[in-house]
């Protein structure tokens, strides 16, 4: 369908349109059809995967092209998703994949055969729990500290005494 905005018309609820305004604390948005002369609907909301006691969250950017069902009105409906374009190409060709690509750069991809993930690009991850159980073969790049002291292979340790004794902390 390349760059070119669809919609079947008002012969049926499916409609085809351009993002204009977001509403992120509510989880609706404002979409432009082509077929109301630059009008924008009412507020739509945005599905989610989950919004019960797991929730999910995700919004479309503005100036995505999304698919919505709206009521013969247009004044209430939902954006069931944003829809890939030949402008806005998807960022892989392998259906195996799960993948999220953030405007920051960052990427979460799960191969869903292998279930290898991969987190690239993050500035800083942070892991939040109580408890952090690691069950597999660990390899380190980088400089690896443990409150402000370098542990990693090449560190030394201050008040190294021959024996039985314990030394000081690292340096």
């Amino acid at each position: 369908m390349g760059d070119r905005v669809h919609d079947s018309g008002m012969n049926s609820p499916f409609k085809r349109g351009i993002i204009k305004e977001l509403d992120f604390k509510k989880g609706r948005a404002k979409v432009e059809f082509s077929d109301e002369d630059g009008n924008l609907s009412y507020w739509l909301n945005v599905n989610q995967s989950s919004t019960g006691a797991n929730k999910s969250y995700s919004m479309p950017d503005k100036g995505s092209q999304v698919n919505c069902l709206v009521d013969w009105d247009g004044e209430d409906g939902c954006i069931m998703g944003a829809v890939w374009s030949e402008k806005d190409k998807p960022p892989t060709e392998n259906g195996d994949l799960e993948y999220k690509k953030f405007a920051s750069g960052a990427e979460v991809i799960v191969d869903r055969k292998t279930g290898a993930m991969t987190i690239k690009g993050a500035q800083h991850l942070l892991i939040e729990a109580d408890t952090v159980t690691i069950k597999a073969d660990v390899a380190f790049e980088g400089e690896i500290t443990s409150n402000g002291h370098d542990i990693s292979s090449t560190h030394k340790h201050t008040e190294v005494v021959k024996g039985v004794a314990l030394s000081g902390p690292p340096e």
